[in-house]
């Protein structure tokens, strides 16, 4: 049997839907990065630990930890990021379909980091033209648009993790930032324009914080969507499980939990260029205003959680320019390039 499927089959084993079921639903809290803050997952630790009072907190429970997941869409202004936020990942591998032969479960999350099989040679998006409605500040106009998008999104992703023999499942969307979501109370406007929901798995996009932050620049909604997708397609895949698991035991704000957020972060960016690519020149979106997306990464500022400037630029260029998924592999690459 391949590591591949040893992963697979550990996951399915490690999963446990009742204990899921109990688990509380942690709030998203302001970390030391309020503008930057990042993505820290799930994982499968052998005992429970008891969460920490950050971003990077995770609940341990047997078979499962839920992480506070906070993400960020790396489009901005100046020295005004739009930045969000992506709070408890949602359970984890489901139960094998009935009615499948022994030995071929569902497929599940691949609790992988650089080996994870969506980061094999050969993975690559297909091109997708996507039908997408003009962009208006109406609730019902963006709803239209960023929903358009999102099938777009799912029309790109679901065959590349098909193809690695992990799950999928669409991500929902809601445009307005105090909808009821299972992750809890919203962080605040000046802490997040746009966040993404592991526990429900949505994507929240509020129109008032977009609309202030990037108005209705079609390439930069694009580009917010397309990372926080990013951090969509990590926990379908299983990366964000495998983070968890890395993260365990490391001290809060250590050098390795820091290096560690900056590759999950990065690797959004380069989903999102995979993306951008993919739909260039098809459909609604034009080369140029692919192009243009891509290159919106560049309104952002150096992080310590993120990357310099430059990296973050360079990842999202990476992902456009790249002929598979494997070019997004940030954690296998030299420390100098995720700082």
């Amino acid at each position: 049997m391949d590591s591949a499927d040893e992963a697979r089959r550990r996951a399915a084993a490690s999963y446990d839907p009742a204990r899921v079921a109990d688990l509380p639903v942690s709030q998203w809290r302001p970390g030391p990065h309020p503008v930057y803050t990042t993505p820290v997952v799930v994982a499968a630790p052998q005992a429970p630990i008891p969460p920490r009072n950050s971003p990077f907190a995770v609940v341990g429970v047997l078979g499962l930890v839920l992480g506070l997941v906070l993400a960020v869409a790396m489009v901005g202004r100046g020295v005004s990021p739009v930045v969000g936020v992506a709070v408890p990942a949602s359970p984890g591998p489901a139960d094998p379909v009935p009615g499948l032969p022994p030995g071929d479960p569902e497929p599940v999350p691949v609790i992988e980091l650089g080996t994870n099989p969506l980061l094999a040679e050969g993975r690559a998006l297909p091109a997708v033209a996507c039908d997408l409605p003009g962009i208006g500040s109406g609730d019902a106009e963006l709803r239209s648009f960023y929903a358009a998008a999102l099938r777009c999104l799912d029309d790109a992703w679901e065959p590349v993790l098909a193809a690695a023999g992990e799950p999928f499942a669409e991500a929902g969307l809601e445009v307005t930032a105090e909808a009821p979501s299972e992750c809890g109370d919203p962080p605040d406007e000046a802490e997040a324009t746009a966040f993404y929901c592991g526990w429900d798995e949505v994507i929240y996009m509020p129109q008032e914080r977009l609309l202030a932050t990037v108005g209705l620049n079609r390439s930069a909604h694009l580009a917010v969507l397309a990372h926080e997708y990013g951090h969509h397609v990590q926990l379908l895949s299983g990366i964000m499980y495998a983070l968890g698991e890395e993260l365990t035991g490391v001290e809060e704000g250590a050098p390795a939990e820091l290096e560690l957020t900056r590759r999950t972060e990065l690797q959004a960016n380069c989903f999102a260029g995979l993306f951008l690519a993919a739909a260039a020149g098809r459909g609604s979106i034009s080369e140029g205003q692919a192009q243009v997306a891509v290159e919106d990464f560049a309104n952002s500022a150096d992080s310590d959680t993120h990357g310099t400037l430059a990296n973050q630029i360079a990842w999202a260029r990476a992902g456009f320019a790249a002929e598979g998924t494997a070019d997004c592999n940030t954690f296998d690459v030299p420390a100098h390039a995720v700082r």
